[in-house]
């Protein structure tokens, strides 16, 4: 996954090779569509492998909303490393003829220059990952082995080999489609605000290009600091309630840009609450996710592929149909597009927020368990006992014939 990603980013964020100002667009769309393709595929195998790795190192529901707040903590850092130089980049043309408040062709080398210096970056910290990250594998089906710190007596008897989820079990809990809605919801929130973030600012609000790079940045401070919160809230008052509040940020976010079509410098505050209650949704739906494995970390893979894999189709098709209503699709912009985008932003946020606690509201009913894995082995460890009672019975009977 970090090998394709390594690969194909720096194409992206570069102009098409051997293209010209006439080169039709359908042909730049070919150009760089396996690019895409290929970065997305290693970005889901490097996501959902280290995201694997949450329920493999920790068994504590407290320590895994912790590990998932670090992990989001650190993801925030690399995101303000990202803008922090995307606003460096951007000032250092100031002295420069053909600089000009928007953006344009003229900051195409902005961008290739900062993938470029990404790419490096993340080469760097993965192969650190790589080298000093040990995996202790073990078969399929097969329980770890006991270690030194092991207690020689469980709480509750272990679980037969046979008791382990496999992936045609999770298509029947549902749990599993309980957490994939909310985790769906959660990734719409913050992928198509992130996304639209800097067509709102530029387009909607009009404020100068440098405002793409500071308003993000202000959102990761934020949701950098938020994170650290979410294991004593998680301890205080629970996932679900962690969950709601952050959807409240959200709303109180979405009803702001609702009621105001120009902002200056309010624009700061906007961007804390999103920041702010994009990391609470974001880390504690992670948590949910960890907390729906639980023991069944050898098959934690495909169940975080199943909710990466309904996230990026959300995203795909929500992006497709917003393009698709865009008033100007021939232009870049137009007069029409001021209020298409702050309508974008209020949708993407307040919107789906709304759809996000109805299914938050049926977690609350069904809470998240496994239940006719549970239920179907109860029935064959019953029916067995029966079984061996029957034996035993029969071979007291015989026993007391006998003698």
């Amino acid at each position: 996954g970090t090998t394709c990603v390594l690969v194909s980013f720096p194409f992206i964020f570069n102009p098409c090779l051997g293209c010209k100002e006439n080169t039709p667009q359908w042909a730049a769309f070919i150009y760089y569509l396996p690019f895409i393709v290929i970065f997305q595929f290693g970005w889901a195998a490097t996501q959902i492998s280290h995201l694997s790795l949450i329920p493999e190192l920790v068994t504590s529901d407290h320590e895994k909303v912790e590990l998932t707040a670090f992990r989001y903590a650190f993801t925030v850092m690399a995101n303000i490393t990202v803008y922090g130089l995307a606003w460096l980049l951007l000032n250092l043309q100031v002295d420069r003829p053909e600089r000009t408040e928007h953006l344009g062709i003229q900051d195409v080398p902005v961008f290739r220059n900062l993938s470029l210096i990404v790419v490096g970056l993340g080469a760097v910290f993965s192969l650190i990952f790589h080298l000093g990250t040990k995996e202790k594998p073990f078969p399929l089906g097969s329980l770890p082995q006991p270690e030194e710190s092991t207690p020689l007596l469980q709480k509750e008897p272990t679980r037969s080999p046979r008791s382990l989820l496999v992936w045609k079990d999770w298509l029947l809990e549902p749990a599993f489609y309980q957490v994939a809605v909310l985790y769906m919801a959660t990734r719409l929130i913050v992928n198509l605000s992130q996304t639209y973030i800097a067509m709102y600012l530029t387009n909607s609000l009009l404020l100068p290009k440098k405002y793409i790079a500071t308003i993000p940045l202000v959102m990761y401070i934020s949701g950098f600091l938020s994170s650290f919160l979410m294991k004593p809230v998680n301890k205080w008052i629970g996932r679900n309630l962690t969950y709601f509040v952050g959807i409240l940020v959200i709303l109180a976010f979405a009803s702001w840009v609702t009621l105001t079509r120009e902002m200056g410098a309010e624009i700061y505050g906007v961007a804390v609450l999103l920041g702010a209650g994009s990391a609470t949704i974001l880390v504690t739906s992670l948590s949910m996710t960890a907390d729906l494995i639980g023991t069944n970390t050898h098959s934690s893979a495909f169940v975080y592929g199943a909710m990466s894999f309904t996230d990026k189709m959300a995203n795909g098709l929500a992006v497709m149909a917003i393009q698709n209503l865009h008033p100007c699709p021939t232009e870049l912009c137009c007069p029409a597009c001021i209020s298409f985008y702050h309508w974008v932003m209020v949708f993407v946020t307040g919107g789906i927020a709304v759809a996000a606690t109805a299914s938050l509201g049926c977690i609350m009913v069904w809470p998240i368990r496994v239940r006719f894995h549970d239920v179907a082995l109860q029935g064959l460890s019953g029916a067995g006992s029966q079984h061996d009672e029957t034996e035993s019975t029969e071979g007291r009977s015989q026993s007391s014939t006998v003698n």
